[in-house]
């Protein structure tokens, strides 16, 4: 066999493994969905509560919690929800989290009001965060 067409040969399947596992190791992201964190202490009585301003823009998807891995079991360690939107339709607006009191959501702890921009692909993203 020709030395060139072996050595054609061998680069042709190195180059088709490497994109397989290119395949399986790059995750894909899907810009159409924007994911949101928010922390706060396990031992205090708070919660998040948000607020879509346009909600024909944005959707809310859905939530879950997590926990630091490192501090997950330690009684007051930070507690981490997650909450996933989705863009619906181009435009901007906001989704406002506000940390309230179990008892008495009108005590607000923390405020954070982020901007969301979609595209005309529905793809969404975060344009400004900010905590008061």
């Amino acid at each position: 066999m020709n030395i060139k067409l072996l050595v054609g040969i061998i680069v042709i399947v190195l180059i088709s493994i490497i994109l397989v596992l290119f395949k399986f190791i790059i995750p894909k992201t899907d810009s159409s969905y924007l994911e949101l964190t928010m922390e706060k202490n396990a031992g205090i009585p708070f919660k998040w509560v948000y607020d879509i301003k346009d909600k024909d823009i944005v959707e809310f998807v859905k939530s879950y919690v997590s926990k630091d891995e490192n501090t997950g079991s330690i009684v007051g360690a930070p507690v981490y929800t997650n909450y996933v939107f989705k863009g619906l339709k181009k435009g901007v607006t906001t989704i406002t989290f506000k940390l309230v009191n179990i008892d008495n959501e009108t005590d607000v702890f923390k405020e954070q009001v982020n901007t969301v921009k979609v595209d005309e692909n529905n793809n969404i993203s975060l344009v400004v965060e900010k905590v008061d």
